[in-house]
């Protein structure tokens, strides 16, 4: 299928991206090389079986379907019964544009982007991490217990969350709590990332944030079009301009990497703590804390780190 990139109408939109299927190969193969080096100075305990695999396949072998790439925007599937994740190399963003007041069309790329290949498997494999504690198994106790309580009271589907006890919904601001254990770790794994290679040379990794496009499969083509209901028309590319970006973000990292690895240790020790404090504080029915979240710093460009 990469060999596919050299073909038109992609390879015109490749090509002025300076980038090829040959290069999105070797940075694919930094990157699964990087992960590694990152779990192991931070202590993760991971799960990653697969790096790279195309969505068409995934389909085939029932790891994931369209609907739930779509719905989740996700590059992976991720089953921590069976400990294995699965980096999705691509993903289709469906564009919808409205003519007039009746006419709905949607336009989609079919895009691989080389950074989610760093954050996704670390962002997985936090999740594997935590579940390979006690906290998983006190987890699952607390979402059976909330499963009893939620068939005797049968409260109304149409009662907000927020409005609902905690005891009915306890599990659902652990689990966002886990959630943003794994956003942070994938932020550190990044982060780790352009302060070991970017300004060793800024136009080869500049390449992380830049799509190659590829021609779109068939089946995934018809899944999406029985979706949406409607023809959906692929476009072949865009030019990037997520160079720039990227720059300004690689250059506004202070830290060096020893000092991202140590902090990434110190966070992934201290809130796999707090997830298992929290669920066995739960158990006893005390949901203190429960809605306090840690905020989150977010990068933008032009405007540095805002909460």
């Amino acid at each position: 299928m990469f060999e596919n990139a050299a073909e038109e109408p992609f390879c015109t939109t490749n090509r002025a991206n300076s980038f090829s299927s040959g290069s999105f190969l070797l940075l694919l193969k930094e990157i699964d090389s990087f992960i590694a080096d990152f779990e192991a100075a931070v202590g993760m305990n991971g799960a990653i079986t697969r790096l790279g695999e195309r969505l068409d396949e995934a389909i085939s072998a029932g790891r994931t379907t369209v609907e739930v790439h779509l719905k989740n925007r996700y590059f992976s599937a991720f089953a921590i019964k069976s400990d294995t994740a699965y980096i999705l190399m691509e993903n289709y963003e469906l564009i919808k544009m409205k003519d007039g007041l009746i006419r709905s069309n949607s336009f989609a790329y079919d895009f691989t982007v080389p950074r989610f290949m760093v954050t996704r498997p670390v962002h997985e494999d936090t999740h594997s991490h935590v579940h390979k504690t006690e906290y998983a198994e006190l987890f699952a106790e607390l979402v059976d217990k909330t499963r009893v309580l939620i068939e005797e009271k049968q409260p109304s589907s149409r009662t907000k969350i927020k409005k609902l006890p905690f005891e009915l919904t306890a599990p659902i601001y652990v689990k966002e709590k886990e959630e943003l254990l794994a956003r942070k770790m994938q932020r550190f794994a990044i982060n780790a990332f352009l302060k070991r290679y970017y300004e060793r040379d800024p136009e080869w990794y500049g390449l992380l944030g830049v799509p190659l496009f590829l021609p779109p499969d068939p089946g995934v083509v018809e899944d999406i079009n029985r979706i949406t209901n409607r023809k959906v028309t692929f476009k072949s590319g865009f030019l990037s301009t997520y160079r720039k970006t990227l720059g300004e973000y690689a250059c506004a990292i202070a830290k060096t990497e020893t000092e991202i690895y140590e902090d990434a240790r110190s966070y992934l020790r201290s809130r796999t703590e707090d997830l298992v404090s929290a669920v066995q504080k739960c158990l006893e029915g005390d949901y203190s804390g429960l809605r306090t979240f840690e905020r989150e710093l977010v990068w933008r460009p032009g405007s540095g780190m805002k909460i």
